[in-house]
């Protein structure tokens, strides 16, 4: 069973890890859910929640009997029992065996997405039930085949307690500069560390040779040693190809890999197991013994495994036979030297390609592999090794096969890792709490680093799986991790950083979010790399990155909206329309040519969609959300942050992209817009949402209006007068500007003025509207009378009366 987890993280990987498998090399701590925390502390990311309240329907059932379907080559008939009776029950999946246990949905069950179950009739068989694949259940995307569970599950019971007592597989977010972590090997290591278990080493045996008999085989080529440092070549003569043992094919197919054959089958263990891709040829279809790696040509073109015609350029590495490309390095192998039914002989190659080349390769392409995905991120160069001593011992054990002794090895370009010097003043500085020596020693000793000297002062020397281990705060993150983020003692003083004299913007960051999420938003945080497509929405130049990852992260953001709509779009196909989300963070513009040309600003946005609530037993009706429930709280927003004479001036569209928008001004100054949000972002990427409406503030304006000093005022003693005054004026003038006027003319007795309502009637005259306002005066001085308050009044009269055309009513 695979449990389901969100949407990976920008540019990681996602890397399904079989439990019963881990088991192979570490003992495993408590139940899933405890797995799931620590491997999360770890910073491999696991997410084991699920929500089974659609579920209660589901069963536990068996395959008692699976036979071919009477009328249809690509379906079975099975004989299900459901604890109490036999049931008999069509399946077209390819994976369906007796003696399985099974999810089964009997007649009646609802299924998630409303779907209930009905007596039916398949090509002339009678179906009563369904045998559930993992998306059928709303567990995960996973629909090409059925679910098998855990033996020990108890037919008859239900199938929540199952996914709450045997969940046997993770589904982990394993960022790219982890790459050590793409096998059940790699987190064994981590797990091993952490917990103080002792670690097995994967089951390889490196072999001696007298006469090195596979340079008869295979003559090897480099056009250029820095595309590919490491290329290991091997023969394995009189394979037979066949279907893979039951323990191979359990241990794919509990990862969501299907078997294919033994040969193909032994390449994709060793990778999900160690962690580094192999490759298989037929060698009898080379039509060479010469391995030439070497750069694409233009015009050249390979068939590729999945039987797509490439067009290669030199941005790809080839293996060739020295004439024609057999392989796209580190991406796919070729379909001209695929094995088969018929294979005989074959060349392993384990290798470590540079992972620029592959990156790149890919992107060009359009392809990424479970092998790309893996070089392109930094591999092995030792582990090319032991992967292709894994790949040997398993041909011989599985396909019959027999090793001719040799191995061809070149390795010209020797990759080692660089001392890195960590000292114990650094290391407490950033971690703000004592680690003893002992436990840093044994900390990166066990993560494989290589240790010389006493406390206070060590050089390491990483290991060759953690390429991204390069500089003291890298080891010093590895020590924090394996102590635990929960152990580091929490501080509860705050300590700025800023001079005593000047304000410290964190501080007010923090009162603001704060302020945003007392009013009911959640804080989120977006990659600030975006697809060419979503910053191509607005009309605003984008910074390219050099090298990126993948398409999807091409480009920095040029708006805080885009990830915020994601997020939304993201809730609400899972089930929560109503959200309230705010990011702060930097976007970037390319506003002139080069780097000295990109501008990075500060913003914060927010954005709200569906309900403000819910209708329930205290409230009659839910409340949509709209313009004015955004204005008003951001009008709140405003006022705990001590901001007075806010005005809000209306704007048509702006190129930030709010329709029917309007900027926001404190005390002349703009510092941010609110409006509708435009729905070319949902059309452009392809959203479920309907209308939002957001807000975006320009930080570092709103931080600087923050630095101004409070003052204390003292509570004025003399009484208030109030005046209403009420204007009939032209339907397109702003009640804001009118309101501003109003507050401009009120010499220094006008406290303040609000509009309280807007009438409209057809007796006003066309196009006409008539709008009250309430105002307020006071002196701090003595109590006003009419005499003082009437001359402010005539004269407030007099300007908006010229200024907007307006009437006293």
């Amino acid at each position: 069973m695979i449990i389901s987890r969100r949407q990976a993280v920008f540019g990681a990987v996602l890397v399904r890890i079989a439990i019963d498998w881990l088991r192979n090399f570490v003992t495993v701590p408590g139940n899933t859910q405890e797995l799931g925390n620590i491997l999360t502390m770890l910073g491999l990311e696991a997410d084991y929640g699920l929500d089974t309240s659609q579920l209660g329907d589901i069963i536990i059932g068996q395959v008692n009997e699976c036979i071919k379907h009477p009328n249809a080559d690509k379906l079975s008939l099975c004989k299900v029992y459901d604890g109490k009776d036999t049931l008999q029950v069509v399946c077209g999946a390819f994976n369906v065996n007796a003696g399985q246990k099974i999810a089964f949905a009997p007649v009646g069950a609802v299924l998630p997405g409303a779907i209930t179950i009905t007596k039916v009739k398949i090509r002339g068989e009678e179906s009563l039930g369904m045998i559930c694949s993992e998306k059928e259940l709303g567990i995960s995307e996973e629909h090409d085949g059925i679910m098998v569970l855990n033996k020990v599950a108890k037919v008859g019971t239900s199938f929540i307690n199952y996914l709450h007592n045997y969940s046997e597989v993770l589904e982990l977010d394993i960022t790219p500069n982890r790459p050590d972590c793409f096998s059940h090997f790699g987190i064994a290591r981590d797990l091993s560390v952490k917990t103080g278990s002792k670690m097995k080493s994967p089951e390889n045996q490196q072999r001696s040779f007298q006469k090195n008999e596979a340079e008869n085989w295979i003559r090897l080529k480099f056009e250029n040693e820095n595309d590919c440092p490491r290329y290991i070549a091997g023969i394995v003569q009189n394979v037979k190809v066949g279907p893979s043992p039951r323990w191979l094919k359990d241990r794919l197919e509990s990862i969501g890999q299907r078997s294919i054959n033994n040969l193909v089958d032994i390449s994709n263990y060793v990778m999900m197991d160690i962690g580094h891709p192999t490759h298989i040829f037929d060698y009898d279809k080379l039509g060479s013994k010469e391995i030439l790696i070497r750069r694409g040509k233009k015009g050249e073109k390979i068939n590729t495994l999945d039987e797509m015609e490439r067009k290669i350029s030199p941005n790809e590495l080839l293996i060739t036979n020295g004439k024609k490309p057999i392989a796209i390095a580190g991406i796919m192998g070729g379909l001209d030297s695929a094995v088969n039914e018929n294979t005989s002989n074959v060349l392993i190659e384990s290798a470590y390609f540079e992972a620029s080349i592959v990156r790149k390769g890919a992107k060009s392409l359009g392809m990424s592999t479970d092998a790309s995905k893996r070089f392109e991120r930094g591999a092995d160069p030792i582990g090319a090794e032991n992967a292709f001593w894994r790949v040997i011992d398993l041909l011989e054990e599985i396909a019959g096969g027999k090793w001719i002794p040799g191995v061809v090895d070149p390795y010209p370009k020797k990759i080692n890792s660089k001392r890195i010097v960590l000292t114990r003043d650094k290391l407490d500085l950033v971690s703000g709490c004592d680690i003893n020596d002992t436990f840093v020693v044994k900390t990166l000793t066990g993560l494989g680093c290589t240790i010389k000297g006493k406390s206070k002062i060590w050089t390491c020397v990483p290991p060759s799986w953690r390429p991204d281990l390069e500089r003291e705060v890298d080891l010093i993150e590895e020590v924090i991790r394996m102590f635990g983020f929960d152990n580091v003692p929490t501080k509860y003083h705050y300590n700025g950083i800023m001079e005593t004299h000047e304000p410290d913007p964190h501080k007010e960051l923090s009162n603001i979010i704060s302020i945003l999420t007392g009013l009911g938003f959640i804080q989120v945080f977006n990659n600030s790399l975006q697809s060419k497509k979503i910053v191509s929405t607005l009309d605003i130049p984008a910074v390219k990155v050099m090298n990126p990852l993948s398409d999807t992260m091409s480009h920095l953001r040029t708006s805080l909206i885009p990830g915020l709509l994601e997020t939304a779009d993201y809730n609400l196909k899972n089930g929560t329309t109503d959200v309230l989300l705010f990011e702060w963070g930097n976007i970037f513009c390319q506003e002139k040519p080069g780097l000295k040309g990109i501008v990075e600003k500060f913003q914060l946005t927010g954005i709200i969609h569906g309900n403000l609530n819910e209708k329930s037993l205290h409230r009659i009706n839910k409340r949509p959300a709209s313009f004015l429930i955004l204005k008003g709280l951001v009008d709140t927003f405003l006022t705990r942050l001590k901001f007075h004479n806010v005005a809000f001036n209306g704007l048509k569209e702006n190129e930030l992209g709010f329709l029917n928008s309007f900027t926001i001004k404190v005390a002349g100054n703009t510092i941010g817009y609110i409006g509708d949000i435009s729905s070319k972002f949902s059309s452009n990427m392809l959203l479920d949402l309907k209308q939002s409406f957001g807000f975006q503030f320009d930080l570092n304006q709103l931080l600087k209006l923050l630095e101004t000093t409070s003052r204390y005022k003292p509570v004025i003693n003399f009484p208030l007068i109030q005046r209403d005054l009420n204007f009939v004026m032209d339907e397109k003038i702003q009640v804001g500007n009118v309101n501003s006027t109003i507050q401009n003319n009120g010499k220094n007795i006008l406290l303040k003025s609000e509009p309280l309502n807007i009438f409209r009637q057809e007796s006003l005259g066309k196009e006409k509207k008539s709008v009250a306002f309430n105002l307020v005066f006071q002196s701090s001085s003595k109590t006003l009378e009419d005499k003082d308050v009437n001359p402010v009044i005539d004269e407030i009269i007099r300007v908006v009366s010229k200024k907007y055309s307006a009437k006293l009513r």
